[in-house]
This record gives C-alpha cells, sequence and structure tokens, in this order.
C-alpha cells in the first residue's frame, strides 16, 4: 500500500464514521467544510471552506491524491477541475454529475435498460398531467423535494411547475436498499439487500432491517441490477440503490446514492466489513472487504426534536442492551427532524430484533435545550 493524501468533501456523519478506518490504516485525511462539521476532530487537516464552491474545491484539494466525499451536493466544476490537474476523483465528477439531476439519472436508467417507473422530464407542466409525483430535478434528498399529484392541477406549488420530473406511481409494497462497492480496477462486491421501513410524517427511514425478508432469488437479482449499474456508471466507491417492490412482485429502482448511506449504517456491526471500509477500500483502489453478514441487525435513526442545544436521554438503555450499539454523530444544536444519531440492534433472528427496538425506541431522544434569554 502506498500511502495516500485523501481529501474528503463535507465532514458530515458519513465523514466521521469513515475516520476510524483512515486512523487504523494511517491514512492523511483532509476535510473541506463548514467550521462546525463534526468530522473536524477526527482527521488530520481540517480545512473551512464550501464544498459547493468550485474555486475552494480546487484551489484547498489539489494537492490531494485522491477526493471523495460524503454527499452529492459538490461542486461539479470543481471536480472537473481536480481532474484536468490529476487529482484522482471518486465518485467521478461525470457520475456526481448524473445523480445530481434526477433527470439525467433516470435517463441512464433507461438507456442501460435498469428497471425502474416510467417517467417524463417536464419544461413545463400543464393541466393534461396525469397523477403521479412531481420531483425537482435538482436538491431534493430525505422525501424534500417532491410532490404527489393527486390530479387536481391547480394544487401543483409554483416550483414544482417548470423543470421537474414527473414520476408514474408505484404501488409499493416494500422499500429496499443495496449497498455495492468498487473500486477503480473493477472489483465489485455486494451487500444482501435491507429492508426499509419508513416514518410517514418525517419522510425519514423510521428502521431498517437486515437481512430483508426478499426470496434469495430477489436479492441476487437485486444484486445484478445494483452491478450494472456502478458497471455502466464507472461508479467507484460504495454506492446505494434503493428498490421498490410492487405489489405484482417487480423489482423497480427509484433512485441511487453515490456514497455510504444511512441504510447501511447497520454494516458497522453486521457484516464482516463496513461500508464506510469498503468505500475507503473502493477509492483508493485496495481490495475490497468480505460483505458477509455476522448477524441480523436493526438500526433505527434518534431524530431530534425541538430547536437548541442537544440534550440525550436514553443512553443508559441501550448501554444496558445485550446487542444494542449507540452511534451519536456529535452535533451540538438539535433542530427537529435532524438526524442526531442512530442505534444499531443485533441478534440471531428477526424477532429478538425487533422486540428490543420496541423497549429502546421510545426511550432514546434527542432534544433542543432552548438557550435562556
Amino acid at each position: 500500500m502506498v500511502k495516500q493524501k485523501l481529501g474528503i468533501l463535507g465532514g458530515g456523519q458519513l465523514a466521521r464514521m469513515m475516520l476510524p478506518h483512515c486512523l487504523t490504516w494511517d491514512i492523511e485525511v483532509s476535510i473541506l467544510d463548514k467550521a462546525n462539521a463534526v468530522g473536524r476532530p477526527f482527521c488530520s487537516s481540517f480545512i473551512t471552506g464550501s464544498f459547493s464552491s468550485p474555486e475552494d474545491v480546487f484551489e484547498k484539494f489539489k494537492t490531494m491524491d485522491v477526493v471523495t466525499m460524503d454527499l452529492e451536493a459538490v461542486s461539479i466544476e470543481g471536480l472537473k477541475k481536480l481532474e484536468s490537474y490529476g487529482v484522482k476523483v471518486y465518485p467521478s465528477s461525470h457520475v456526481i454529475e448524473t445523480i445530481q439531476n434526477k433527470g439525467k439519472q433516470k435517463e441512464f436508467f433507461k438507456k442501460n435498460n435498469i428497471p425502474t417507473m416510467d417517467f417524463k422530464i417536464l419544461k413545463k407542466v400543464d393541466s393534461s398531467l396525469t397523477p403521479g409525483f412531481l420531483k425537482k430535478l435538482e436538491g431534493g434528498y430525505d422525501g424534500k423535494g417532491v410532490f404527489e399529484f393527486q390530479g387536481d392541477f391547480k394544487t401543483i406549488p409554483q416550483d414544482f411547475q417548470s423543470e421537474v420530473l414527473w414520476e408514474k406511481a408505484c404501488d409499493v409494497l416494500v422499500e429496499y436498499s443495496l449497498i455495492v462497492a468498487r473500486n477503480s480496477t473493477g472489483e465489485i462486491k455486494t451487500y444482501d439487500c435491507t429492508e426499509m421501513v419508513f416514518n410517514p410524517d418525517l419522510n425519514l427511514i423510521a428502521y431498517t432491517l437486515y437481512p430483508a425478508r426478499l426470496t434469495p432469488s430477489e436479492n441476487k437479482k437485486a444484486k445484478e441490477i445494483a452491478s450494472t449499474i456502478v458497471e455502466k456508471m464507472d461508479a467507484v466507491g460504495v454506492f446505494a440503490v434503493e428498490f421498490l417492490k410492487s405489489k405484482s412482485g417487480e423489482l423497480l429502482v427509484n433512485e441511487c446514492a453515490p456514497r455510504p448511506h444511512n441504510s447501511g449504517h447497520h454494516t458497522i456491526e453486521s457484516c464482516e466489513t463496513d461500508q464506510f471500509a469498503n468505500h475507503l477500500r473502493g477509492v483508493l483502489n485496495y481490495p475490497l472487504g468480505s460483505t458477509k453478514r455476522v448477524v441480523h441487525a436493526l438500526t433505527f435513526n434518534v431524530i431530534g426534536k425541538g430547536e437548541g442545544e442537544a440534550v440525550w436521554s436514553g443512553i443508559g438503555a441501550v448501554m444496558a442492551t445485550e446487542g444494542a450499539y449507540l452511534h451519536n454523530y456529535g452535533k451540538k444544536d438539535c433542530r427537529s427532524g435532524r438526524k442526531m444519531g442512530h442505534v444499531t440492534i443485533t441478534g440471531e433472528s428477526y424477532d429478538s430484533i425487533l422486540q428490543k427496538y420496541e423497549y429502546l425506541v421510545n426511550k432514546v431522544k434527542v432534544d433542543g435545550k432552548e438557550e435562556s434569554k
């Protein structure tokens, strides 16, 4: 292994969970983000700046050997300048450009025969629009940037009336995610599918269940589709591929994330090599680690409530529960709906981890303590 200087655009919780591996492997890591990023205390060098600024991305990271990211909302222009300068960028600017725009992403699926929902890219909506989902082409995440159109043209918000993706509604039975890793020499390894259960109010994942309750043939098919996506896109690093299973049994790709993903956090405890280690192995072009499952796992998000200084409760309950693991992201400020951490529960069966989940989910909380005026 040749020691390489690694730059990470974004210093959020995903970067923070990569950093223990960097420490173990003695990788020199620099992070570019705003000053209060939660990954700051754990990297070799922290650079204050904006990952959405072409100038910052290029000027701050042009001395890196490899650049990766913990989110996709980064400057494409900056990535392209780094690549032209000889810096290895993984995932590449082409991959990020495709993923950032939902229309381009869907066109990629269509071109490569990836099963997905029927869609149209609309310059402007009109009264002939049929029911389905309208999605902003850029910027939406965690359910934001999506409007469910039920047929009344007058209900469509102004910012969904032009430059949007229309997608046919799918009669969804279950949602799944599959984490796939690829290095620059083309080695690919896939994890088994993860089942996602959503909080209907926040439209965030309430919990994930691993392995997903799919048939072996369905799991195999999902792995084949995910592998095709990263091969055709020439993607390097970890990708999350989100699937919808219709009531008729179809597996349809919803969208992709070119980075470690909330739905793969359980791999820290559940698999021989977690998604963060395999992302680093991929971008540094090391051999990928085993994705073999060790235990069943359930992961639930700890979501903030209220505004102000973050105050945790229920930590003792997690510590006292066998097979339960707390991950506090170190965010000092609480906001309602903000992901503050997660808990992973492991066990030998679905029943055992679901029972522990029912016990812990209402005990672990983060509330905002308003500053006294």
